[in-house]
């Protein structure tokens, strides 16, 4: 027989106790999958919200299942034909067209808008008429529900990296380099930029890359980049040749508050000087309170460049726009810039812009179910971008002033028209839409 000393056996059955007490709990608790719950948990706790993109970002079908926020859950399409199923549309503001939109409107539809570009291709985009047919929006300005004023800048370490920063005495041996650095093959932007660079190079050397007044080539493996522009960004190889410039041009192709590209961050990146002109605010977003050169500060191209060719003669000037790459124990101050990339970091999904913005969706479209929320409008303050074309000071006349001015005046008449169509909440056609303006034209009315 074999013999246990009682206080053996009282461990024993304790032990037995806790392996029983957490059976129990795990019949209980979820089963989980990587960390997340299973779906099918989760679908028998509530029934699950249908979102349908209405304006698709690729061609083809896309169907998805996604977790939010850990518990909620929604189901998102393309298939126009399960409408009537839909809690909300999303629409993809480059890809939206006058005569497409699900009317008649359901009144638990929720209309959500996401826009990471300017006014320049969709010149309706910026006005009240328009924006306040959507219940969620997602674009540049603070005061979007998920603004994405910061997203061109992948993360705060790349401001403070030393990596591609080069000294200031061997930015200096570079002969063959002109001061200004401009690198740009969108030309004809409502913003001047084309303009205004023009005068800048009366006064002083540019080196200007791309189509837009051209006057250099590109090194071949650089070439080849470009080509793929929009997926190279950030490419090591840009942003070692752009760090051998001590200024760089970095001008917006559209004036909005908070609107905000890689053509600013990209030099700060670089470890050389923005000369930046675009967004108002943009001060509000800097690094440091002197990161930066903004156009605005002077009278004239000429006097920019007055300026410039002073902090060039000056190397401790010239290094004090560097703050965030040479003062290792502050290198950024401007902690509203700070917040920001952590509440976004925290916020992103999976690092993804558009899923981002379904997972904000389907949250708000959960807390309307919970009567958490309440159905809200947009407004302009969602987008902020000036109705006429705004310039910097300068001598010349902008040269395509006048064909901007009635872009985006015909752009103001077709937002009032599809203001019009939406409160009918009736289907239309392009015919239709066309009938309208054609006839506002002709009365002068836009």
């Amino acid at each position: 027989m074999i013999h246990l000393h009682f206080s053996r056996w009282r461990k024993l059955l304790i032990a037995l106790a806790i392996i029983g007490f957490l059976f129990a709990v795990c019949q209980i608790l979820p089963s989980e999958n990587n960390g997340k719950p299973h779906l099918e948990t989760l679908e028998s706790a509530s029934d699950v919200p249908l979102i349908i993109w209405w304006t698709p970002l690729v061609e083809g079908g896309y169907e998805s299942r996604r977790i939010c926020d850990l518990s909620n859950i929604c189901r998102f399409t393309t298939k126009r034909d399960k409408l009537g199923d839909a809690g909300a549309i999303l629409f993809y503001g480059s890809n939206v067209k006058t005569d497409d939109f699900p009317l008649p409107r359901l009144p638990h539809h929720i209309w959500a808008l996401i826009h990471e570009e300017s006014p320049r291709n969709v010149p309706f985009m910026p006005y009240n008429d328009w924006l306040q047919h959507f219940n969620f929006t997602s674009t540049f300005s603070r005061n979007s529900n998920v603004p994405l004023t910061t997203f061109y800048l992948t993360n705060v370490e790349n401001l403070t990296c030393p990596t591609y920063t080069i000294p200031i005495g061997e930015k200096s041996r570079y002969k063959d380099h002109a001061l200004v650095l401009f690198i740009q093959s969108d030309c004809d932007t409502m913003s001047g930029r084309d303009d205004y660079v023009k005068e800048l190079m009366n006064y002083i050397k540019v080196d200007s890359f791309g189509t837009c007044l051209k006057n250099r080539n590109l090194p071949d493996r650089l070439q080849k980049l470009q080509h793929d522009y929009l997926n190279n960004l950030y490419a090591p190889e840009l942003l070692k040749f752009i760090g051998r410039y001590k200024f760089v041009i970095s001008y917006e192709n559209g004036v909005c508050e908070d609107y905000i590209t890689e053509k600013f961050w990209r030099p700060l990146i670089a470890g050389s000087i923005p000369i930046y002109y675009g967004s108002p605010s943009i001060k509000d977003w800097s690094p440091n309170e002197k990161s930066f050169i903004d156009v605005r500060d002077f009278k004239s191209p000429e006097s920019l460049a007055m300026y410039l060719k002073e902090l060039d003669a000056d190397d401790r000037a010239y290094n004090s726009y560097l703050n965030h790459k040479y003062n290792m124990l502050q290198p950024i101050t401007n902690k509203r810039l700070l917040n920001d990339l952590n509440m976004r970091k925290t916020a992103m999904h999976n690092g993804d812009l558009f899923q981002s913005f379904e997972c904000a969706v389907c949250s708000h479209v959960h807390d309307l179910k919970k009567g958490k929320s309440e159905s809200l409008m947009a407004s302009e303050r969602h987008y902020q971008c000036a109705h006429d074309p705004v310039y910097p000071s300068m001598y010349a006349k902008v040269s395509n002033y006048d064909d901007w001015y009635s872009i985006m005046n015909i752009g103001k008449c077709k937002a009032r028209i599809l203001d019009t169509l939406f409160r009918r909440n009736k289907n239309y056609t392009n015919e239709d839409f066309t009938n309208i303006l054609n006839k506002e034209l002709s009365l002068g009315k836009c």
